[in-house]
C-alpha cells in the first residue's frame, strides 16, 4: 500500500526535498529514502534517511496501534488455525457461499447463470468438505 503525503511544497512534491523536515537534497546529501507518493502527480516523495524515516515509522506504528484498539483487535490471540482468519474462518466463508448459492439457485432462470452458480457451489462444497475433515482430524488429535 502506498502512503500519500498531502500539502507538499513544490520541491517536496518533485522529490527534491524531505516531506518531514523540508531539507532540500543537494548532490546526494542528506541521504534520502522513498516513503510514498504525491497524490496529485503520483510522483515518488522522499524523507531523510535519518532521523525523518524513524519518525515516519514511529508515527505509522502509533497509527497501527490506534486502529487495532479502535477495531477491538488488541485482544486477538495469534491464529491457532481456528481463528477468524484460520481454517475455521475459511470453512465458515465456504458455508456462507453455499447458503448464497442456495438462494440464487431458487430464483435463477438464466441457464448460463445457473451453470455458473452450480460450478461455484461445487467448488465451495468440496473445499468446505476438505476443511471440515481437516478440522475434525485436528480436534480429534487434540492439536488445538
Amino acid at each position: 500500500m502506498e502512503r500519500y503525503y498531502w500539502n507538499l511544497s513544490a520541491a517536496q512534491a518533485r522529490g527534491a526535498a524531505c516531506v518531514m523536515c523540508g531539507a532540500e537534497y543537494r548532490e546526494g546529501f542528506p541521504k534520502r529514502v522513498p516513503v510514498g507518493r504525491d497524490p496529485a502527480t503520483e510522483a515518488e516523495v522522499y524523507a531523510c534517511a535519518s532521523p525523518c524515516v524513524a519518525e515516519i515509522v514511529s508515527e505509522t506504528d502509533q497509527m497501527v496501534r490506534e486502529l487495532r484498539e479502535a477495531a477491538g483487535l488488541d485482544d486477538v490471540v495469534p491464529d491457532s488455525g481456528l481463528g477468524r482468519d484460520g481454517e475455521f474462518g475459511y470453512l465458515l466463508r465456504d458455508l456462507r457461499m453455499l447458503v448464497g448459492a442456495e438462494a440464487l439457485l431458487a430464483v435463477t432462470q438464466d441457464l448460463p447463470a445457473l451453470r455458473y452458480v452450480l460450478q461455484m457451489a461445487a467448488v465451495h462444497a468440496e473445499t468446505a468438505m476438505i476443511r471440515a475433515r481437516k478440522l475434525l482430524a485436528r480436534t480429534q488429535a487434540g492439536d488445538l
